[in-house]
């Protein structure tokens, strides 16, 4: 492209996007024969700095030799309105080249994929050429060698939170089920003596994350510091990770994943352990749920994703282990925010011991074996007694406290102030409880925006139930979410029945 530069007045704009965006007028577009989503650079003669943006063309909201600035932009040059302002053409970044090769089906080596997410850092890509990336990433995968740089890449590019005390320990679920283990998991192992700052997300699909649930209970917007100072002074925190820029290019391609719902598994893996390895984590347990109604569908997936996480972790200096575990029904009887955080305390203080009180008792096992704190086979039985003991459940005390406490105990816990208990249309047998669908009708009626909002069941698989028996109750805190959400859950599709023979005549 050649360089054409021309002296322009700067008009800030005061939008803040996340964005290097610059807006010309459509008769400098032509002038400069640049077209939308071109890039341009601006430098500032005053203040010597420069930057590159999208191009974005307007005939309103700018004049004629005049650039529109979002204030992204305008920080980074210190430049003040009307101030003159130098404009010239530039041709896109080496890095798109790269995603074209990606989306031919051609492997990416390290320094391309590092390049790739430097100009994402950057803010130098636009929409277009990011959603680029991860649908080549969908469509034809990583290697397990594309898997690793892309790992090292996204760590490199944000902070790592250091600790004196060690070994630091952590916990991750691929998700697409409800039930927060993780809220039993940390304090069983910060009852044991390790150290477990577990950064956890807020809720893309399902009716709840761990970072929503445990803001029922405790503040999780915590700086890197706090979260610092909480581990090594109690064992353990539970906060929320997006505000900590530990891995900020995968929150940014985590954001471009989600209208689509798109998981490419060597994405999930280079995510999951970027944000281990800034934890500076060394040893690690992936909770891997199978189902039909999950995000991992098949064992033949989760094996390939098993292994690779393993290996990945292996290169980071971690030691890995995936387990796979049941994702065919609920982990435990509650789905949103509220619902889910009284459930993890009424396990924690002894009141109820279910499939999800199980399942973290495992979880914990598998850490105490992989430290030698317990032998093999011996782990669930000591996670098991350190919750029955009540040790778990005064050291998630502590930790709720130094988060700033809310709320310590199930009965502290608030529930929405409409309900609405569904009934079984007929006798018979629950065959299935699709954890979907239970997800749906709670983000339905408001969850995990709402955090009172979700789904409380009464059944589980294998009950035989009674037509009019209550098979589950919807809360919600606005009338007009619990009549979408009621709709909704009357299509069916929750509950399967198989009818129970009672009396057969031969």
């Amino acid at each position: 492209m050649e360089k054409y530069v021309k002296e322009m007045k700067a008009k800030p704009i005061d939008i803040e996007a996340d964005k290097l965006v610059a807006i010309i007028n459509t008769v400098d577009a032509k002038e400069f024969g640049l077209l939308p989503l071109d890039r341009i650079e601006l430098s500032c003669p005053r203040t010597k700095r420069k930057v590159v943006c999208v191009v974005d063309t307007t005939t309103t909201m700018v004049r004629e030799g005049t650039v529109g600035m979002f204030l992204d932009v305008q920080k980074r040059l210190k430049i003040k309105s009307g101030e003159k302002i130098r404009v010239h053409p530039v041709p896109p970044p080496e890095s798109v080249h790269f995603i074209k090769k990606k989306l031919d089906g051609h492997p990416l080596n390290e320094d391309e994929i590092i390049a790739i997410v430097q100009d994402l850092h950057e803010n130098k890509l636009s929409e277009i050429e990011a959603a680029g990336f991860v649908s080549a990433v969908y469509i034809h995968g990583f290697t397990l060698e594309e898997t690793v740089a892309m790992t090292k890449a996204l760590t490199g590019g944000g902070k790592r939170l250091q600790f004196k005390k060690k070994p630091i320990l952590d916990k991750h679920c691929i998700g697409g089920t409800n039930g927060r283990a993780t809220m039993i998991v940390v304090p069983i192992i910060a009852a044991a003596g390790y150290y477990i700052p577990k950064t956890s997300s807020r809720s893309i699909t399902s009716s709840a994350g761990t970072a929503d649930s445990m803001e029922v209970l405790a503040n999780v917007s915590l700086s890197s510091k706090q979260i610092v100072n909480i581990t090594e002074k109690t064992g353990g925190v539970i906060a929320w990770g997006g505000a900590l820029d530990l891995a900020p290019v995968d929150d940014k391609i985590i954001k471009i994943e989600h209208p689509f719902a798109l998981d490419p598994p060597g994405q999930i893996i280079a995510s999951v352990m970027a944000k281990k390895a800034s934890a500076n984590a060394k040893y690690v347990v992936i909770d891997m749920p199978i189902g039909p109604d999950v995000k991992i569908q098949s064992i033949e997936r989760a094996e390939s994703m098993a292994k690779k996480f393993i290996a990945v972790g292996k290169e980071l200096g971690m030691k890995v282990e995936a387990v796979l575990t049941d994702g065919t029904e609920p982990s435990g009887r509650a789905f949103g925010p509220a619902l889910e955080a009284k459930l993890v305390l009424e396990i924690l203080e002894g009141k109820v011991f279910d499939n999800l009180a199980q399942k973290s008792c495992e979880l914990a096992g598998v850490l105490f074996e992989m430290l030698g704190e317990a032998k093999k086979g011996r782990g669930t039985g000591l996670a098991k007694e350190i919750l029955a003991s009540g040790k778990a459940l005064e050291k998630m005390k502590q930790i709720i406290k130094a988060q700033g406490a809310k709320i310590s105990e199930s009965e502290g816990v608030e529930e929405a102030p409409l309900k609405k208990v569904i009934k079984a249309t007929q006798t018979g047998e629950i065959s299935k409880i699709n954890v979907r669908q239970c997800a749906l009708v709670a983000r339905t009626a408001g969850a995990p925006s709402d955090k009172k909002a979700g789904v409380l069941l009464h059944i589980e698989e294998g009950d035989e139930v009674k037509k009019g028996q209550v098979l589950f109750e919807i809360h919600a805190e606005n009338k007009r979410k619990m009549s979408l959400a009621v709709a909704f859950a009357k299509k069916g599709g929750i509950v399967d029945l198989e009818k129970v023979i009672l009396k057969k005549f031969v």
